[in-house]
């Protein structure tokens, strides 16, 4: 067997399955925030904030029962889930920010379109906090608290999850990456050269009598 065959028998190329669904998960979130209805009657607050709660109550449960599984049975976590969740997270309390002051304008500052809602979504989750969109109104700021306390808990736990995950991953990677390298080095063919016979030394020759 040639160098080139046992490394192909024994250096199957990676899967890069798991970061096209990571991909396809960005993009479906991101449509469906963009293209979801805000169409409430009137100005009553119960509609935006049970679309929040009902999606919190969800991702709440998604992602304990993923701790869960990691801390108490020890099977694998899939990769592209808890980054859907991640998304998901993002994506419902940008989309309650935007129905609030769809709803009852005044209660956000300077949030107008959903791009201003994501964008201040993610500055809450990365606790940036530039102060160009923030809370004025009283249920504005409960939205704002009850988000700052879900990331503290869930998205913490979560975030440390992914980047055990992701670290578990890479360890994988580079043990399969040297044990194909040792598997490689020992299917070379042997250069030793091989040892060849002393020659003995020519007899003398005879003295005629």
């Amino acid at each position: 067997m040639s160098e080139s065959q046992a490394t192909s028998e024994i250096d199957p190329q990676p899967s890069r399955m798991p970061w096209i669904r990571v991909l396809i998960s960005l993009v479906g979130v991101l449509v469906a925030y963009y293209a979801a209805p805000v169409e409430f009657t009137g100005t009553n607050l119960i509609g935006p904030a049970a679309v929040t709660l009902v999606g919190v109550g969800l991702l709440t449960g998604a992602i304990v029962g993923q701790l869960r599984r990691h801390w108490f049975t020890d099977s694998e976590v899939r990769l592209p889930l808890l980054v859907t969740l991640a998304l998901l997270v993002v994506a419902v309390f940008a989309y309650g920010y935007f129905a609030l002051e769809t709803v009852r304008p005044g209660q956000m500052a300077d949030l107008e379109t959903r791009t201003d809602s994501l964008y201040f979504t993610l500055q809450v989750l990365t606790t940036v906090g530039l102060g160009d969109v923030h809370a004025v109104g009283q249920t504005a700021r409960a939205m704002v608290s009850l988000q700052m306390a879900f990331d503290l808990v869930f998205v913490a736990a979560g975030g440390s999850l992914l980047a055990s995950v992701i670290r578990s991953r890479m360890n994988e990677a580079h043990t399969a990456r040297s044990e194909t390298a040792a598997q490689a080095a020992s299917a070379r063919p042997s250069t030793t050269p091989t040892d060849s016979p002393t020659p003995s030394p020519a007899e003398p020759p005879k003295e005629q009598a």
